[in-house]
């Protein structure tokens, strides 16, 4: 195993600029998928979990803070506003 360990350091030396962060991101698609299918399973999440997801992929910095932190405010304020005129228990409007 030590000897395979240090061909494989060799050609990864080798390869290509991009060959191994490729490798890397083909590796990451199947994670990816399930997360992106855990984050819009729910109907009223679909839209905070897309926001979060978009800005944090923009890959700016506002004041210094990179965008993980915005996603999250981001997607914090849609949940929230969409929520705002959302009955809670699903009986609003109901007369009985």
């Amino acid at each position: 195993m030590a000897a395979a360990s240090g061909v494989l350091a060799a050609a990864v030396v080798a390869a290509p600029a991009g060959v191994v962060e490729s490798a890397a991101g083909l590796a990451l698609l199947g994670t990816l998928a399930a997360s992106l299918r855990e984050a819009l399973e729910e109907e009223a999440e679909r839209v905070p979990a897309v926001v979060c997801l978009l800005v944090a992929a923009s890959g700016g910095a506002v004041l210094g803070i990179g965008t993980a932190f915005w996603a999250l405010v981001a997607g914090l304020l849609v949940r929230g506003v969409l929520r705002a005129g959302r009955p809670t228990d699903g009986r609003a409007g109901r007369r009985g």
